[in-house]
């Protein structure tokens, strides 16, 4: 299978001709990342090189065009000699998954047989985050290796509201941090993934981590989780700065079941995979959450989107939800259940059904800001451990309205047959 000529500029396709094959890269996206990039570069350069001293090593910058100095930075700091290293802008649409098309075409043309990727904004990695991603792949012969985190009770709302609970029920696996920004992959997962389109731009975007992490697991490639311990980087105020990346990787997410709903269809209940290291004593740091600009953003979401999402939700769901929007700010509750089957009307609504896709998914933006503020106030007085009880708890009630899903999608369907996939996720291997 020809790779592709689609990202590289001519000198990198120099590069890696003189360069010819490497056994272990590493990529990094970036877009002005000047505070830390060099921290991150030093650290998996030293990782490669002490982790897997018999594997030829490659560092790989793909950088969103940064106008400060995040490429001279990975430029001029300083590696161990054996490490090459290939900073390029990358092409396409702005944005993470952007950035990890041109990684996966350089390490497809350099036949690597493991790849790794890390997030250019990390305070806490050290070389041995190297070792947790790649030993799964070169020893146990792993497809893919998602990190497991300690994480601060209010850092990752999109993961523990979402993305994790939903894969868990479609997929049957239990994959804490789908969208954790470092992953391990085989040289054979680089390379399917070399080969996708990244049109979409959910995916060119901060969709690549859920698309990513779900074509490994539907793909039939075997995944691990690493124990990372704690994940220092900028972290984001649920409220202040994250609808955009809700609206990117929820629009992934609701694509991929159209994509794979034969397979998430068939599967009841789940399973854990490996976890490789041992979990580590952690205490994540903690950081300020405006609670009272999410119940803002929620009010005025609900009041704007509201003829949308009555137009989505079952009767009934709709009603308890008006009713929240109607609480006391002190008072706010968001039941499992109910987040479970508003999360699954719009996935099929997203999939089926003549209301716009983007639509769709700016009016659960001000539901997510609803859930997110009713779990701050349940687990205000909780440690992080305690609250993840309540994540986890959260994410089994998810399998169990599963057949509510499976039997609106199936009703949906008979209602538009006829009806392609409306977000048109760019997924194939053609």
């Amino acid at each position: 299978m020809a790779t592709k000529v689609r990202t590289l500029k001519n000198e990198v396709l120099d590069r890696v001709s003189k360069i010819g094959q490497a056994d272990i890269l590493v990529g990094i996206p970036s877009f002005r990342n000047a505070k830390t990039i060099a921290k991150v570069v030093k650290a998996v350069s030293e990782g490669m090189v002490k982790y897997f001293p018999d594997l030829k090593p490659v560092l790989v910058n793909s950088d969103g065009s940064s106008t400060d100095t995040t490429r001279e930075l990975v430029l001029n700091t300083k590696v161990p000699k054996t490490v090459e290293k290939i900073v390029t802008p990358y092409r396409g649409i702005p944005g993470k998954g952007s950035a990890f098309a041109t990684i996966f075409e350089i390490a497809d043309r350099l036949h690597t047989k493991i790849c790794i990727v890390v997030d250019s904004d990390l305070r806490s990695i050290t070389p041995e985050w190297i070792k947790f991603l790649g030993y799964p792949i070169y020893k146990n012969n792993f497809g893919i290796v998602t990190p497991y985190y300690k994480r601060y009770k209010y850092d990752g709302t999109i993961t523990n509201s979402l993305a994790y609970p939903l894969t868990r029920a479609l997929y049957g696996t239990i994959i804490r941090q789908p969208i954790g920004g470092e992953f391990g992959m085989s040289g054979s997962l680089a390379k399917i993934l070399a080969h996708q389109k990244f049109g979409d731009r959910n995916i060119a975007k901060f969709g690549i981590d859920i698309w990513l992490t779900t074509t490994a697991i539907c793909e039939g490639f075997s995944a691990c989780q690493a124990s990372m311990g704690i994940k220092l980087h900028d972290a984001r105020d649920p409220g202040a700065s994250l609808a955009p990346m809700f609206e990117q990787v929820v629009g992934a997410l609701f694509g991929l079941m159209y994509k794979y709903q034969v397979k998430w269809k068939a599967i009841k209940g789940s399973q854990p995979v490996d976890l490789y290291g041992e979990e580590k004593e952690a205490h994540p740091v903690s950081f300020r959450v405006d609670f009272l600009k999410l119940i803002r953003s929620f009010k005025t979401g609900f009041k704007k989107n509201e003829s949308i999402i009555k137009s989505i939700l079952q009767k009934e769901v709709f009603k308890e939800v008006k009713g929240i929007s109607q609480s006391h700010l002190n008072r706010m509750h968001f039941e499992d259940e109910l987040w479970a089957k508003v999360v699954y009307d719009f996935s099929v609504a997203y999939n089926f059904g003549p209301v716009e896709p983007k639509l769709i998914i700016e009016a659960l933006v001000p539901l997510y800001f609803a859930k997110t503020a009713a779990f701050i106030l349940r687990t205000k007085y909780m440690s992080s451990s305690l609250a993840e009880a309540i994540v986890e708890g959260g994410a089994e009630v998810f399998e169990e309205e599963k057949d509510y899903l499976i039997d609106h999608w199936d009703r949906a369907k008979k209602l538009y047959p006829h009806q392609k996939q409306k977000s048109h996720l760019a997924v194939s291997k053609n």
